[in-house]
């Protein structure tokens, strides 16, 4: 009797184990389909990177679906707004996790909305890929389910700050930053890079997320006699931070990562952000003066949706392309293991978006380079223009 009582304590604790074990999955994953998830702002002032990048995402899919999909499986793509609102970011991840059963997210934007969801993708065993955000945290610490694609927002500030320190001989630099994630990010960089060149921080200024007024954190900026701002903002309140200045007369040079290096910027500012540095990791493909492939790929994208591709289009492209290249290599077994040791496999990988190959591996889940990938370019009139490469 204690012997049989034992046997079931002991099965009882292993199927408890199982139940407890995570998504190892296959969820998502069928002879004949994949079901992929993200979560993107379809709506409010951040949609402008959310839209275009849907749509890249949509595109590279449909050209895979097309030609025979992945080892003999389609792609099925399901996308929610997120609104660049956390609370909506954490109903659009319950649904893509918990009900469609997605078998990975891709492409999620935004550095707060991937807070939210990474973590309980990452214990389910659903892998979190190429999330449309540059920060450290997409990637690190090392896990098998998590890889970032993008130039981190760190590295990018320190860059900026170490540029303009030596080729203009700035020496007091201050910060305006997104009180979030994302901004911490840009905040530590340019802390960071101060430190390293022995430069002086002589203001960090915030402001909360969906603000519109920048006045007082220019004024505190400009009183502090910083010679770069460096700015951790995404698109309206990078054209606030320099309209701001402008009313003040202040002609200090700004710079913004690739959150505000997006044409909407310069042309929406009808001007007002000229001279607005911004990073990035390949120019906008304005369609008038593109060539060779991405001529071809502009055409394409414009003939598909109605309207030209922005640079926020090409991060959602190559955040499914590289899905793509990673569930290929994986072979007819797609698993969450396998498809992380397919992703591994992708090296010097080639895009027409950029001049920067992308290459992953074993020890390195962040397809940019950390600091040898980054462009600077600078608003002039209504549009961006590139440069130079820059590092620190």
């Amino acid at each position: 009797m204690k012997f049989r009582n034992l046997l079931y304590v002991a099965l009882a604790a292993a199927l408890g184990g199982l139940l407890a074990a995570p998504v190892q999955a296959t969820q998502g994953v069928t002879d004949s389909e994949i079901v992929l998830g993200s979560h993107l702002p379809l709506s409010g002032p951040v949609a402008l990177w959310g839209v275009p990048a849907g749509n890249g995402m949509r595109m590279r899919a449909d050209e895979v679906n097309a030609a025979g999909g992945i080892n003999g499986r389609k792609i099925r793509l399901i996308v929610e707004d997120n609104g660049y609102q956390q609370n909506k970011a954490a109903q659009a991840g319950d649904k893509l996790l918990d009900h469609d059963k997605v078998f990975a997210l891709v492409g999620v934007l935004g550095t707060p909305p991937n807070m939210v969801t990474m973590p309980k993708a990452v214990e389910m065993g659903v892998p979190n890929l190429f999330p449309i955000t540059a920060a450290k945290e997409m990637y690190e610490p090392l896990n098998k389910y998590k890889f970032g694609a993008f130039v981190p927002y760190y590295d990018q500030a320190r860059a900026i700050v170490s540029h303009f320190a030596k080729t203009k001989g700035y020496k007091k630099i201050g910060v305006m930053y997104q009180d979030d994630d994302f901004g911490e990010n840009v905040l530590k960089g340019a802390q960071d890079q101060v430190k390293a060149m022995n430069l002086e921080m002589v203001a960090e200024t915030s402001y909360k997320r969906g603000a519109k007024e920048f006045g007082s954190q220019i004024a505190q900026l400009k009183a502090a006699g910083a010679q770069l701002v460096v700015l951790g903002t995404i698109i309206s309140e990078s054209i606030g931070a320099k309209v701001e200045a402008r009313k003040l007369g202040w002609t200090v040079d700004m710079a913004v990562t690739t959150a505000g290096y997006t044409p909407e910027v310069a042309a929406l500012a009808k001007g007002a952000a000229d001279g607005l540095y911004g990073t990035s990791q390949g120019e906008i493909p304005y369609e008038d003066s593109v060539t060779g492939p991405l001529k071809k790929w502009v055409e394409d994208y414009k003939a598909k949706f109605g309207i030209a591709p922005s640079v926020q289009a090409t991060a959602g492209y190559l955040a499914m392309d590289l899905f793509v290249d990673g569930a290929r290599n994986a072979g007819k077994n797609l698993t969450a293991d396998s498809l992380s040791q397919g992703i591994e496999a992708i090296h010097n990988k080639k895009t027409i978006f950029a001049d920067f190959p992308v290459n992953f591996s074993a020890t390195n889940h962040l397809g940019a380079s950390h600091k040898d990938a980054i462009l600077l370019c600078v608003v002039k009139g209504t549009r961006w223009v590139r440069v130079e490469p820059i590092t620190y």
